[in-house]
């Protein structure tokens, strides 16, 4: 499934209301946080399906090309989770994943940002970060992923659906993520900092970005819905 947020219409049909109004509308949920909800595994829909050890295999799913010149085949519509250990904090953003083999994926993490920082600091303690992504879950989780507030952000997700949110814990690498998603991935960012090379890929104002040095995602386990649906976004044009 492509194009999920590909108009103004749709988002404004996640946050159930006008196209006009989707600015108003998170500031007005942004002013009532609403907490994260764990529940355990076995009531979590993300968890009907664990998939570990050789079974956690990146090409058990529908990863496609998505662009004639890219590096690779690409994720694209990925919301990772992870948690600063000094802060116990979650962190949500949104990259990408360029499939390396059936385990192993890049990802682009050179521009500023918050995992960047944990990340590094965990590269300078000489440890590994765990990381999960997941790939399908309410558009309004992706519009959380691209703020930048100084708060524990698991909380977010709730706060901008407008109810809380029920979070499970990752079977292999504890991270928090919604219990409501498609898919997620669990897995980590090894200690070798940047040490490999990403992309090229087809940038959203239609310019292919060049290859950069890159961290190494290492996949322990794909959760999953029994009847998930595999997300992609779809890289410029649009949708009615």
């Amino acid at each position: 499934v492509a194009g999920v947020m590909g108009s103004r219409a749709r988002l404004a049909a996640a946050f159930d209301c006008g196209p006009t109004r989707i600015a108003a509308e998170m500031t007005r949920r942004l002013a009532s946080p609403q907490q994260a909800v764990e529940i355990a595994s076995a009531d979590a829909p993300v968890h009907q399906l664990v998939l570990t050890g050789d079974d956690a295999d990146f090409t058990r799913l529908p990863v496609h090309l998505q662009h004639a010149m890219d590096g690779g085949p690409y994720i694209s519509a990925g919301i990772d989770f992870s948690v600063d250990p000094e802060t116990g904090w979650v962190n949500v953003g949104s990259r990408r994943l360029m499939l390396m083999g059936r385990k192993q994926a890049g990802l682009n993490l050179t521009a500023p940002s918050d995992l960047r920082h944990i990340y590094q600091k965990a590269v300078a303690r000489g440890e590994k970060l765990p990381v999960s992504f997941v790939i399908g879950s309410h558009p309004i989780d992706m519009m959380a992923a691209s703020l930048r507030l100084p708060v524990d952000e698991i909380s977010l997700l709730g706060t901008l659906r407008g109810e809380p949110v029920a979070i499970v814990k990752g079977v292999t690498n504890g991270v928090p993520v919604p219990a409501d998603a498609e898919i997620v991935l669990e897995g980590y960012f090894d200690a070798r900092g940047y040490a490999s090379p990403e992309g090229p890929f087809g940038e959203t104002f239609g310019y292919y970005g060049v290859m950069k040095q890159n961290p190494v995602f290492n996949l322990t386990a794909i959760a999953m819905r029994r009847d998930a649906l595999f997300q992609s976004v779809t890289i410029s044009g649009y949708s009615l």
